[in-house]
């Protein structure tokens, strides 16, 4: 059997360390701590737990029903589950999975684009960027003041900032770059350079598989 993957997973184990607890209230503590990746989840989140139970990393400490209401059942982490997280948690530190961004593949086709489309979108992308890094500090200093969690556990919405505040200046200085005419493109000199380059590749394949024999010529 495979062991339980993906970031739901791996915060529902976490979480159930605190405390036991029914998968709405993980739900909640998920919404409220911004694990945005995990918001209106509850199918994704409820196959994590069923993964979690038959790994044993997990199991059901109370099952209620209140009157004709599903029955709500109340999953605590057990001693294999404490020690698989710490296992997977110090994995994905050390060797976290290389996620390829859609804007990450977007940049590397960017000349695909015609310029000034390019430029436009860069700008508009900027935009984007101020406006969510304004939101996430709003969201950040109401978490301090409202719910005084400890800096440790908002590390993941620390990274995310500077994240993007990196990706805003660079974006930023890659625009600059293309309005100085540092950067520049068109498709005529692209479909003359990628068609040079197809013709050199075509030519070291002939030189690599030698002479054609008899027997191949046409």
């Amino acid at each position: 059997m495979r062991p339980p993957q993906g970031t739901i997973a791996l915060t529902a184990l976490a979480m159930l360390t605190e405390q036991p607890l029914h998968p709405y209230e993980m739900q909640r503590l998920m919404h409220d701590r911004r694990k945005d990746y995990a918001e209106g989840k509850m199918r994704a989140l409820y196959r994590a737990i069923d993964e979690l139970q038959a790994a044993g990393w997990i199991e059901p400490a109370e099952t209620t029903r209140e009157g004709r209401r599903p029955e709500r059942t109340v999953y605590r982490v057990t001693a294999d589950g404490h020690e698989a997280l710490e296992d997977w948690l110090q994995d994905i530190l050390e060797k976290p999975a290389r996620e390829h961004l859609v804007f990450t593949a977007a940049v590397g086709l960017l000349a695909y684009l015609p310029q000034d489309r390019a430029m436009d979108a860069l700008q508009h992308r900027i935009v984007e960027l101020r406006a969510e890094l304004a939101a996430r500090g709003e969201a950040s200093a109401a978490l301090d003041q409202e719910m005084h969690l400890p800096r440790v556990v908002l590390l993941e919405d620390e990274h995310e900032r500077v994240l993007r505040e990196a990706e805003l200046r660079w974006v930023v200085s890659l625009l600059d770059d293309m309005r100085a005419g540092r950067l520049a493109w068109d498709r005529e000199s692209l479909s003359a350079h990628f068609e040079a380059m197809h013709d050199h590749e075509m030519a070291r394949r002939r030189r690599h598989r030698g002479p054609v024999s008899d027997s191949e010529q046409p």
